[in-house]
């Protein structure tokens, strides 16, 4: 019984090793310039390394636990990036301009379609200074002869 028992649990042990190794090959590719694939390609790294981290806990060193630990740190930093680059591709390819607002001074905001709304907050940049008007001096009173 327990040889089966063993046995069975190697089986996934070896998959999920070897999904988590396949995927950080295809991560280290040369030749991908897309965000959005290599958005896609860390989510399933480290998707990958969670499910190996999870099921194959007793069978990994300490050290390349802490490894892979490392790994998933590392790419969800480049997850982010890869996300937003992701997002501009996919406004380029899709003709999307995202929905720019003008800020002026005044309470009120208009967006690209003329329409006018009022913030909820403040605009995120301080009021300009303006510089200061001479002080108005009143007209001398006309000369009576």
């Amino acid at each position: 019984m327990l040889l089966i028992a063993e046995a069975l649990l190697a089986t996934p042990c070896e998959e999920y090793g070897d999904a988590y190794l396949t995927a950080q090959d295809k991560m280290n590719m040369r030749g991908v310039n897309s965000y959005r694939e290599r958005y896609d390609m860390a989510n399933t790294l480290i998707d990958s390394a969670i499910a190996y981290l999870a099921y194959c806990k007793e069978q990994i060193s300490l050290a390349d636990q802490y490894q892979i630990q490392q790994v998933i740190k590392r790419e969800d930093k480049n997850r982010r990036a890869y996300f937003t680059g992701a997002v501009r591709e996919y406004h380029a390819i899709y003709g999307i301009r995202p929905d720019v607002t003008e800020i002026y001074q005044g309470e009120s905001y208009q967006n690209d379609n003329g329409v006018r709304s009022f913030p909820s907050a403040p605009p995120r940049f301080p009021p300009v200074q303006q510089p200061m008007m001479p002080p108005v001096q009143k007209p001398l009173p006309p000369v009576q002869h």
